[in-house]
């Protein structure tokens, strides 16, 4: 729901949850993109039931088959295994969302859609996702790292995925970038001076986060 309806739509602006800012550690983007994207997939959720006539509540709203489905499956395997199954299968979901958004983190870093003059912002291209192209773990992960081409063209299958021009390219692949993530100081040593490049240097540019925003901009001289 919410990476179809709400992601997809507002990628690298303010707007997007799942689309990380200019000098935001890993740490403070999980909370923020988890939270951000629960509220969000349920907002959008309500609307649709709306425009349905149905209640929020409904059996319809698929935020709530969706955690119907999982309470079922989790309730199956305790069933099955006992309650020893519960704490691994605590440890899994974290550990599955965790390294979600980890991923989330490194593929919208620091860019951002410009607004246009009539206050909308420009259609999403290639240079709004950062791209990989190393050989293994595009193997492994089906063509994901061609972030930039599955924004500006949503409908391409994974396996089709290309790798674009005008994009900006990630140093590594995504193994790599998930460890540097963790870490901000050294994420920003890698990270920071390439989200300048990308934009010729211009700091106004770039989507920053907005505790920093005074801070960074200062730091770059455009204040």
């Amino acid at each position: 729901i919410e990476h179809n309806r709400g992601h997809h739509v507002r990628v690298a602006t303010p707007e997007d949850p799942a689309s990380s800012k200019f000098g935001e550690s890993f740490w403070a983007f999980l909370p923020r993109s988890v939270w951000g994207s629960l509220k969000s997939s349920w907002e959008l959720e309500k609307a649709r039931m709306e425009r349905l006539g149905k209640s929020t509540w409904s059996i319809h709203n698929d935020v709530l088959n969706a955690w119907l489905m999982s309470v079922v499956l989790y309730g199956v395997l305790i069933a099955v295994f006992g309650p020893i199954v519960l704490p691994f299968l605590i440890i899994q979901a974290i550990y599955g969302f965790s390294l979600l958004e980890t991923v989330n983190y490194l593929e919208h870093y620091g860019l951002q859609r410009q607004k246009k003059d009539n206050g909308r912002y420009e259609r999403c291209t290639p240079e709004h996702s950062w791209n990989s192209d190393h050989i293994v773990t595009n193997i492994f992960l089906y063509h994901l790292q061609r972030h930039s081409d599955h924004h500006a063209n949503p409908t391409r299958r994974y396996q089709t995925l290309r790798s674009m021009d005008g994009a900006p390219n990630l140093p590594s692949g995504y193994a790599s970038m998930i460890s540097l993530a963790y870490f901000p100081p050294v994420w920003r040593k890698v990270m920071d001076h390439r989200v300048l490049d990308h934009y010729d240097g211009d700091i106004t540019r770039v989507n920053i986060a907005p505790s920093k925003r005074k801070k960074i901009l200062a730091a770059y001289g455009a204040e």
